[in-house]
């Protein structure tokens, strides 16, 4: 495949694939308002790209975010003990006093989670300018961990009726609700990615600036342990706020944001049931032995709350417009001349849609953001 060469006159002949063929004896005045002139108009060629910039945050942001999730608990635990494998384990034993072999004691428990994390996050993101008033965000991508670890921390909200145990020997009664720590852990990622839409308001304000707000749907992939466990992969569904002003500064522009919001989380689906899961319970009065139990139970739907205060300081530059083929920021005659002198080669700046063809498709394209 080579270039598109003009000659003096000739016929044009539209071919497959969205080519165009070009016979003797047609004037390139003639060619020009027979195939390119007339695509233009119906492309509506005099608009103009809309105000777009990608954005970068820089590590004057800020994020800090608590978390608390909860499910309820029922089932039921016993002594680790076993006559074979472990026979100096726990036993335990309904009542104060009594009793023999070990006994399952059945309960009513909230496991409750908590995370926090105070960072710098890290991200990119187009917002544009869509249409008077209006503006859009998209490619939302950030992770509000980048590289400083947050904190979580599992326990149990336990009740039960009154039991004792065997080796060490003790005695729990019924207090009401007891708080039992499970483990701790760290959230070393939490990725918020745009998963849909994001329209919003642009109000202009004071010396060129732009008040912005846009809600961003995201899901976010939270990776970290607990207990020595991983955390859950699921993402999860949440929305993004942006809230700030926009400054564009010529070639450059900046953006901040300052955002607190409060929610409520769920209803979550449950998690899979536990099954002989270990606990080490202090012994009562306190002292120096553990009672060591095998937990088994079956949660219900979960729920919590979340807070989440931004400060986001973002730096960003013109995004490049579809069509730009010489990289000068305005769509024109240079461009439509460097794509017909790049016609049917695999040109990276004339493949504007990036096919891996110089074609039709691609001027197309060219006058879609056409600017005059």
């Amino acid at each position: 495949m080579g270039h598109l060469e003009v000659p003096a006159r000739g016929v044009i002949r539209p071919q497959l694939g969205g080519s165009i063929g070009i016979d003797r004896d047609c004037s390139y005045s003639v060619w020009m308002h027979l195939c390119v002139l007339p695509i233009a108009a119906c492309l509506g060629c005099a608009a103009v790209a809309a105000d777009s910039y990608d954005f970068t945050l820089q590590s004057a942001s800020t994020a800090t975010q608590s978390m608390t999730v909860q499910y309820p608990l029922a089932g039921t635990f016993i002594g680790n003990y076993d006559a074979a494998a472990n026979p100096t384990g726990t036993r335990t034993l309904p009542g104060f006093f009594g009793g023999s072999g070990n006994n399952a004691i059945p309960y009513t428990s909230t496991s409750r989670t908590s995370n926090a994390i105070n960072s710098h996050p890290a991200g990119t993101f187009t917002l544009a300018l869509v249409a008077p008033g209006a503006c859009q965000v998209t490619g939302f991508a950030c992770d509000l961990v980048n590289g400083f670890p947050g904190t979580v921390t599992s326990d149990l909200i336990l009740t039960y009726s009154t039991f004792h145990t065997v080796a060490p020997s003790s005695i729990y009664p019924s207090l009401g609700p007891v708080t039992i720590p499970v483990g701790s852990g760290t959230i070393t990622a939490a990725i918020a990615v745009q998963a849909g839409p994001a329209l919003g308001t642009a109000t202009p304000s004071g010396s060129g600036t732009v008040t912005v707000a846009v809600a961003i749907p995201v899901l976010v992939s939270v990776t970290g342990s607990v207990g020595g466990q991983p955390l859950p992969p699921d993402p999860t569904p949440a929305i993004f706020t942006l809230t700030g002003t926009l400054t564009p500064r010529g070639s450059t522009a900046s953006l901040t944001s300052t955002v607190h919001s409060s929610e409520p989380i769920g209803p979550l689906p449950p998690p899979p049931p536990l099954v002989n899961m270990p606990v080490a319970l202090p012994t009562i009065p306190p002292g120096t032995l553990t009672a060591n139990l095998l937990f088994s139970g079956t949660f219900s739907d979960g729920s919590g709350s979340s807070t989440l205060d931004l400060s986001l300081v973002a730096s960003g530059v013109p995004s490049p417009i579809m069509g730009d083929v010489n990289g000068d920021g305005t769509v024109d005659g240079m461009d439509l001349t460097a794509l017909f002198s790049a016609w049917g080669t695999s040109s990276a700046s004339a493949d504007i849609n990036g096919d891996g063809t110089v074609d039709g498709l691609d001027l197309t394209a060219l006058f879609s953001n056409w600017s005059v």
